[in-house]
């Protein structure tokens, strides 16, 4: 494993986000940011890694769990230990992805507009107690799409541990039959681990469209854009950063995956 996807690993097994109901205490992001800096200097202060990436990964697992994980007491962080090498790099690969699975889902090899099949992978996450133990574990796919001169967006697909729960009122809606597609716009903002907060990042804290990330190597803020659904028992989501697409396209995309289109 090459060093970078081993300093993208750790950061992707520490990294908490606030997503779909999910609240982490101030003890628990305290103790994260901890770690990402341990992580840094055991990796040699690396610089190049795709936070991006990370951020994608870690909200994509966020949304097979509900709040009441944490708010039970139980599960308090996610941790995932899939591998870059694991990926499947051909569509034709999807029953052999559906396998490991274990169930089938809703897919499409490419979009109306442009976007088409990169890889995928099935991604086991495992939820864990504040004593580092496993709570529970599951599995969820992991689609990558590309369309030339655009940033790449990902279909994420599994069952949920628990039933997700909305904290936010979503930016747009779309009923399709009795299924909903939310559509959501959130600020993220990335900065350096040695990053001190001002008065306005702390506001901004607050906000359920907000989120600040530590890790990268200078701030950047940039805007995620999705729309997630649940259709016959499974959680399904279309997310990505800085898209060149309107809430009708990605609503329109979601179809496409549903069959509707």
């Amino acid at each position: 494993m090459k060093e970078r996807e081993i300093w993208e690993e750790k950061i992707k097994n520490v990294l908490a986000l606030e997503c779909d109901g999910i609240t982490a205490s101030r003890d628990l992001k305290d103790r994260i940011d901890r770690q990402i800096l341990e992580s840094q200097k055991e990796a040699g202060n690396m610089k190049k890694f795709s936070m991006k990436k990370l951020v994608i990964g870690v909200a994509a697992g966020c949304l097979l769990v509900s709040g009441g994980a944490f708010a039970t007491g139980h599960a308090v962080s996610l941790s995932t230990h899939s591998f870059l090498g694991d990926a499947y790099r051909s569509y034709s690969d999807l029953g052999k992805a559906e396998e490991k699975l274990g169930y089938t889902v809703d897919a499409v090899e490419g979009f109306s507009n442009g976007y088409r099949f990169e890889k995928m992978s099935v991604d086991e996450w495992q939820g864990e107690d504040a004593a580092g133990d496993a709570v529970y574990t599951f599995k969820q796919l992991d689609i990558s799409y590309g369309r030339t001169g655009d940033e790449g967006i990902s279909l994420v697909a599994g069952r949920p541990v628990e039933v997700p729960v909305r904290d936010r009122t979503p930016d747009a809606v779309r009923q399709v039959g009795d299924v909903t597609i939310y559509y959501d716009v959130t600020t993220f903002k990335f900065v350096p681990p040695n990053y001190e907060l001002t008065d306005e990042d702390r506001a901004n804290l607050d906000k359920p469209d907000y989120s600040i990330s530590y890790g990268s190597d200078k701030v950047e803020v940039q805007q995620s854009y999705e729309v997630a659904w649940d259709k016959d028992g499974i959680h399904y989501k279309l997310l990505g950063f800085d898209l060149p697409l309107s809430a009708d396209e990605m609503f329109d995309m979601a179809e496409e995956v549903m069959g509707t289109k």
